[in-house]
C-alpha cells in the first residue's frame, strides 16, 4: 500500500516531468547535507514534498538499476520511492535495495554524522549498517 495519501498530496508541494524533478531531488538533498547523488532516478512523473514533515515521494516510469562506480555497488531504485528526510539523513526509507553478493537488501536509512563528514552510512531492516566515502554518491 502506497505511504501517499489524499491528506498528504493536499499538504504537498508536487512537481511533474523529469528535469524539473530530478533537479528538486538533488536540490532537496544538498539542503539536507546529503550528496546529490543518492538518488539517480530517471524518467520521474511525479515527486511530492511535504515540507513540514520532510516527507519526500518519488513516482518513475519504470524500476532503475545504478551502480555507484567508486564503491562498486549496484543499488536498485523502484517505480515508487518514499522517506523522510531530516538534517544529514533519510530514514523510513522505502523502495531503495542494494545488493550485497547474489541478494538484493532493502535500505531503510542513510545518514552521515554531521555536515562535514566525508562519510555516509546506509542501514538495513536487520540492523546491520555500511559505511562509505560521501563522495562515491555525489552526482
Amino acid at each position: 500500500m502506497s505511504p501517499i495519501t489524499p491528506e498528504i498530496r493536499a499538504c504537498a508541494e508536487i512537481l511533474t516531468g523529469n528535469e524539473v524533478c530530478k533537479e528538486k531531488i538533488k536540490s532537496l538533498l544538498r539542503e539536507y547535507c546529503l550528496p546529490d547523488g543518492l538518488l539517480p532516478v530517471e524518467d520521474v512523473e511525479e515527486i511530492g514534498y511535504v515540507k513540514d514533515t520532510g516527507f519526500l515521494w518519488v513516482k518513475q516510469k519504470n524500476e532503475i538499476k545504478h551502480k555507484f562506480e567508486k564503491v562498486g555497488k549496484q543499488v536498485s531504485y523502484a517505480t515508487e520511492i518514499s522517506s523522510y528526510l531530516e538534517k544529514c539523513k533519510i530514514k523510513k526509507l522505502s523502495g531503495v535495495k542494494s545488493k550485497e553478493v547474489l541478494i538484493w537488501i532493502s535500505l531503510i536509512e542513510i545518514y552521515v554524522e554531521n555536515p562535514t563528514s566525508d562519510k555516509i552510512t546506509m542501514k538495513t531492516p536487520t540492523g546491520i549498517s555500511k559505511t562509505f566515502p560521501k563522495e562515491a554518491f555525489e552526482a
